[in-house]
């Protein structure tokens, strides 16, 4: 069965442990924004990330805090800090990049840290039985503008998820993708 989805372009960003994040900053996390996703939101910290070859300011903080420290960048971004972190699903960092955050002068080095996110669709298990998809499922995002093509997304479920399909800037650039539109999604043949 064939469905829609809309479109969440993801810029860069970084999830960081309640450690991390006292050691860098004063005080609570504040949130600035709800994002679309149920309980996260972007928060008014930012950091600079800082890699073998450059340097990239005010990159956001995102709440909540979590049990481990996740950067999430676009291949441009790798490129001008001199990374070549791989392709993952949110959480699975190991072997990694490592990258360095600072702010205000304090600057931490987080090993096995640094992703480019794999393309993927956030579903709720209601949307999850109603498409008669499943979790990890890899699923075809098709691309029907003037620059045609797909994705193959991973489906990642969760109860509360807003079901929204989540790629980087780059690749929403790169295939003219703007965000909330809708784009066709279809099963893959196995």
């Amino acid at each position: 069965m064939n469905f829609k989805v809309t479109v969440g372009i993801s810029n860069r960003h970084v999830h960081l442990t309640k450690e991390v994040y006292e050691q860098l900053f004063s005080g609570e996390i504040e949130k600035d924004k709800d994002v679309k996703q149920t309980g996260e939101y972007a928060s008014t910290s930012f950091v600079n990330l800082i890699g073998p070859k450059g340097k990239i300011e005010h990159v956001r903080v995102m709440g909540p805090l979590r049990d481990y420290n996740q950067v999430e960048i676009a291949s441009s971004d790798a490129y001008l800090l001199g990374l070549h972190p791989p392709v993952r699903r949110s959480g699975n960092l190991k072997g990694s990049e490592t990258v360095t955050v600072e702010v205000n002068g304090v600057s931490i080095k987080l090993e096995e840290s640094c992703i480019l996110a794999k393309s993927h669709i956030h579903m709720n298990t209601f949307d999850l039985e109603k498409y008669g998809v499943k979790d990890t499922e890899i699923v075809k995002v098709l691309v029907d503008k003037e620059r045609k093509g797909c994705f193959y997304a991973e489906i990642k479920a969760k109860e509360n998820f807003v079901t929204e399909f989540h790629v980087d800037r780059d690749e929403a650039n790169a295939f003219l993708l703007q965000n909330g539109e809708e784009l066709t999604v279809e099963k893959c043949l196995k």
